[in-house]
């Protein structure tokens, strides 16, 4: 072949190559192909094992695992991907029948539950749960388990083509007789159930090494219980919380990886008829604490590590650190209400979340141009933020020290004043009246509050707070009185929903009344925005500076 020859023959392959790859539209088509093509040599290869009764080879079973596992992680979105998890739990069934070997029984059931919790919506799902009943019931010998899960089964998937066998299983199980004639399980309705509550959202998350908060909200208020399950086979340690008089849609059941170095992930499903577990998949967590908040209603775990502790240095000399007051590093801002909550709003309409957050951004920039402080504001602008997130962003941030602004309001029209806050117990009226104001709550659920603090606050920094809101009510007063004239409401203690979890010294300031004429007309003026913002940031270094006795 000449040189010409060579060329053209190249030329006329490169072009039938390009010309066999997928277009960019065509790419995800292609590899969607691809997937499904694999997953029919693994099911051909499964065939081909089980045609052959005797096969007693455990190699070719586990790559015939192999070829199932590569079609499910190649694509978790392709439609085949729940259908190779069916068949990864199916195919560690029939070699833990086989083989005998425990840890197969535990690969199959964990297929199963993942099938059924990835995959809500799947016309397998509720094929999964009832395996998982069935395995519950022969082979792992628990009734309650086992119960549990027909019933799910019956609830999420009245009209599923399992719902029937779901049934049946579940009344083998109870010891009751099976109907002559009755083609649908008969659930008897109760006499004036009370009205079902459902999750109103997603389950929520913050989280970092240390440190996890989950909040699950519902559309009214419910009981709830919760417990640790021992690990056991291939699950791990597992905190579960049960929401009582609950339903969950499907859409809401899908797990939702964590995998922080605390939790693994956190799932909720349907237990039972009237009950929705939600489980928090452990791997490290010491302690958790669990509290209810309202309006809306909802749930909130809070779950820590046991953090090490650094190692000192063999001299007690301070670390230049210490001397320079460093041992605080980051500072979180947060600027109270925004977005659909307004706030208090003034006589003329001056509303809390505008002038707090232009009060919050100026002391923001105060910090950052003159310490070597990390400072980060919840909000930057004008959006909602719900008060348990604040929080959260603060102890995910693992800030030290937390100072929420806000500006007051009362019935009164003459009260004017700075008032600084730290979580505790509520004593007078007026503190009980502020509380209430900035949780949004009624009296009865502020004494509900009160007695959910007397546990919480037995971690909160609450010695270090007071300290932190004393440096900074003192230094905004005194600082404000050289131009301007303001009543010094003093520092005070109050069931803030904002300071509850906060794991490092946190404060509340009401830097005036938006309700008084007077103050109101102050609080729009640019100059005394900035004066505010300047005396907290003294009052901050100024608590910095004595952390060390001073130094």
């Amino acid at each position: 072949m000449n040189y010409k020859m060579k060329r053209n023959f190249f030329t006329l392959l490169i072009t039938c190559s390009i010309l066999l790859l997928p277009m960019p539209g065509q790419a995800k088509t292609h590899f969607a192909d691809l997937t499904t093509k694999r997953y029919k040599q693994a099911a051909a290869f499964y065939h081909t094992l089980s045609f052959h009764k005797g096969e007693q080879n455990r190699k070719r079973w586990l790559q015939c695992i192999k070829k199932f596992q590569r079609v499910y992680h190649s694509d978790t979105k392709n439609k085949v991907a729940p259908h190779s998890l069916y068949m990864l739990a199916k195919i560690y069934g029939e070699m833990f029948a086989r083989f005998h070997n425990e840890m197969d029984l535990d690969e199959s059931i964990g297929y199963y539950e993942d099938l059924a919790y990835f995959y809500p919506y799947n016309s397998l799902a509720d094929d999964a749960l009832l395996k998982l009943g069935i395995l519950a019931a022969e082979h792992k010998h628990d009734k309650k388990r086992a119960e549990a899960l027909f019933a799910r089964l019956i609830t999420v998937y009245p009209s599923g083509d399992m719902a029937d066998d779901a049934a049946q299983q579940l009344r083998k199980l109870k010891g009751v007789a099976t109907p002559a004639k009755q083609d649908k399980p008969h659930l008897v309705p109760e006499k004036n159930p009370p009205p079902m509550v459902h999750l109103n959202q997603p389950i929520r998350f913050w989280s970092n090494k240390n440190y996890t908060r989950i909040v699950i909200e519902t559309s009214k208020p419910i009981s709830y219980k919760e417990a640790f399950l021992k690990a056991e086979g291939n699950l791990p340690r597992r905190l579960y919380v049960d929401l009582f008089n609950c339903r969950i849609s499907p859409t809401f059941q899908n797990a939702i990886p964590i995998r922080d170095g605390l939790l693994k992930r956190v799932r909720g499903a349907q237990f039972n008829k009237n009950t929705v577990r939600v489980v928090l998949d452990t791997e490290s967590v010491q302690n958790y604490k669990i509290f209810s908040l309202s309006n809306p209603f909802r749930v909130v775990i809070d779950v820590t590590a046991q953090k090490k502790q650094q190692p000192r240095s063999i001299s007690n000399l301070p670390t230049l650190a210490e001397q320079f007051g460093l041992g605080v590093r980051t500072i979180v801002i947060d600027p109270g209400h925004g977005g659909k909550d307004p706030g208090a709003i003034g006589f003329s309409g001056l509303q809390e979340k505008d002038i707090v957050l232009k009060v919050a951004k100026k002391v923001a920039d105060i910090l950052k141009k003159e310490s070597p402080y990390t400072v980060i504001l919840t909000r930057d602008r004008d959006v909602f933020i719900p008060l348990e997130e604040r929080t959260a962003i603060a102890n995910t941030k693992e800030a030290d020290l937390f100072v929420s602004i806000h500006a007051n309001s009362a019935p009164n029209k003459k009260a004017k004043g700075i008032e600084t806050y730290y979580l505790s117990l509520a004593t007078t009226r007026e503190e009980m009246r502020a509380a209430a104001r900035e949780n949004a709550a009624s009296a009865k659920q502020l004494s509900d509050l009160q007695t959910i603090l007397q546990d919480l606050m037995k971690n909160s920094k609450i010695e270090e707070s007071a300290k932190l809101a004393d440096s900074v009510q003192q230094l905004m007063v005194d600082g404000l009185n050289k131009n301007y004239q303001v009543n010094n409401l003093g520092v005070k203690k109050a069931p803030f929903i904002v300071l509850i979890g906060a794991q490092m010294p946190a404060i509340l300031t009401e830097i005036a009344f938006i309700s008084n004429k007077d103050e109101e007309k102050r609080l729009r003026n640019d100059n005394y925005q900035y004066a505010l913002a300047r005396q907290i940031v003294a009052g901050v270094k100024h608590y910095v500076k004595n952390l060390n006795g001073g130094i």
